[in-house]
């Protein structure tokens, strides 16, 4: 059914794990597809009550997939809708994190409700390194570290490990990586233990506001100046060159 995702549901607990090892799990736009299907098909299923969300291989996802993205496709990458759809999910959904997480992989994680890190992990945003704009980390990153250390990740686009991670709140827990799904899987069943109305509607009132008109126009007029900019065309291009990108400010 799904191309780039794989979904298992036993004892009220589904799993989508991204399964594009081949690729590091790197995000195409079949995937970003593939993932608003599943979370479709999983909250109309009642019998689901938790979601945990991790990756194949070595990689949660390494974030977007440049060999399948160019400046004019590059706005169908960052549609809001996409963005939407997974926080306004509303069962809990817990990241199990397996290893990198970056880019578009760092901002799924950054959207779920629980953070479980594998001591071997490594994560961050990508955006600015490559001239466009980590469209969820903009708005929603500050209320989870601060804004100070938001804004040192987003203009900086440093890896950080799974103990620094950890430190600043960007996780829950950080396992070794034979008990990462065993954790994952505890928190989901303990969550299970609560009244699945109470849940939505906690999550709910949590969320309320991260993503209201004004962070949307302001979202939209970024993506727009990035999705357009000769320093995205010059990232593609220093990508497919294999070298550092010169960026101009235009």
């Amino acid at each position: 059914m799904y191309q780039t995702i794989l979904v298992e549901k036993k004892n009220h607990i589904a799993t989508i794990t991204f399964n594009r090892t081949e690729k590091l799990n790197a995000v195409n736009l079949q995937m970003r597809k593939d993932v608003c299907d599943a979370l479709d098909e999983l909250e109309s299923d009642n019998d689901v009550r938790v979601v945990i969300m991790t990756g194949a291989g070595r990689a949660f996802s390494v974030g977007l997939d440049m060999a399948d993205v160019n400046p004019g496709t590059m706005k169908d990458f960052s549609r809001i809708e996409d963005v939407e759809r997974l926080l306004y999910f509303d069962k809990p959904v817990i990241a199990a994190i397996n290893g990198y997480a970056l880019g578009d992989g760092f901002q799924y994680a950054l959207m779920c409700d629980i953070v479980v890190a594998s001591e071997k992990v490594a994560m961050g945003p990508i955006g600015a390194r490559v001239g466009a704009l980590c469209h969820i980390a903009t708005w929603s990153l500050a209320s989870v570290v601060g804004r100070n250390k938001a804004s040192e990740l987003l203009f900086g686009c440093d890896k950080i490990d799974a103990r620094e991670a950890y430190r600043i709140g960007l996780v829950n827990k950080v396992v070794p990586p034979e008990q990462l799904i065993s954790t994952a899987r505890e928190m989901a069943e303990n969550i299970i233990k609560s009244a699945p109305l109470s849940i939505k509607h906690t999550k709910r009132i949590l969320r309320q506001g991260l993503l209201n008109d004004g962070v949307k126009n302001c979202l939209q007029e970024g993506l727009e100046a990035t999705a357009s900019s000769d320093d995205l065309k010059e990232a593609f291009k220093a990508f497919a060159e294999k070298r550092e990108p010169i960026f101009k400010g235009k």
